[in-house]
């Protein structure tokens, strides 16, 4: 019988959010903390789902903060050399993640970075994957998610008006491809619970510098925390965060 893993947990505080400096300096610690865990193999393609598909910028506490993602990135080709990082996200019910991209500036937050290039799931050649799941029986995905050596979910903290809360798992809930996902609402936790299992996170990061605060995951206010998460299993992120 293999020995069970026990997920592990970490947080960092930035006290001052506007000094990029001490931002990065703040996580790489946390991702350093987690070095003997982050098993990527060589020449890999890492996939980072941002929680992104919204014209609200990160100041509001509803999307992730792209510099957080670039130093991410920097992370990694600097520890691990991958082939290519791809950023991530989907077409949601009232906005495509491609102008979401473009309009709140990740485009050019991430120019020049080497190895790094966006991707619209919704655009993605998809393929059918069975799954016995609360919800789903089989579901079409993304081909290049799935296909990923290493998957990294990078959620906004957030409360959430029908989950409660929002983080990592709510957050994969946006790799369904499919644009028009608020057909889903009346089953969104067997959904949200289906859509971790089909490919679980390998490592988690919560943006909780300014988190969303209220009737979430849109319409609320900002909330200054000063927090970045990490942890290497969704479940157990999640319930950090709502402790």
């Amino acid at each position: 019988m293999m020995p069970m893993q026990i997920a592990r947990v970490g947080i960092v505080k930035a006290e001052d959010i506007d000094n990029e400096k001490l931002v990065k300096t703040k996580m790489y610690e946390l991702l350093d903390m987690f070095s003997d865990m982050i098993q990527i193999p060589a020449n890999a393609r890492i996939l980072v789902k941002v929680n992104l598909c919204l014209l609200l910028g990160h100041e509001t506490g509803a999307t992730v903060d792209p510099k957080l993602v670039k130093y991410l990135a920097e992370w990694l080709l600097e520890k691990h050399n991958p082939m290519e990082i791809i950023i991530v996200e989907s077409d949601a019910t009232t906005l495509e993640a491609d102008r979401a991209y473009s309009v709140l500036g990740w485009d050019r937050a991430l120019e020049g970075i080497p190895k790094v290039r966006y991707l619209n799931l919704s655009k993605d050649e998809l393929v059918k994957v069975k799954l016995d799941g609360l919800y789903f029986k089989e579901l079409e995905m993304s081909k290049t998610y799935m296909e990923a050596d290493y998957l990294i979910s990078f959620a906004k903290l957030k409360t959430h008006s029908m989950q409660l809360m929002s983080g990592i798992m709510k957050n994969q809930i946006g790799v369904l491809p499919e644009k028009l996902k608020v057909v889903y609402h009346p089953h969104l936790k067997e959904v949200i619970c289906d859509l971790v299992r089909v490919r679980p996170p390998d490592f988690c990061l919560i943006d909780g510098l300014i988190a969303h605060e209220g009737p979430g995951p849109v319409s609320g206010i900002p909330r200054l925390m000063k927090l970045i998460i990490a942890g290497t299993d969704a479940l157990a992120t999640d319930h950090v965060c709502a402790r």
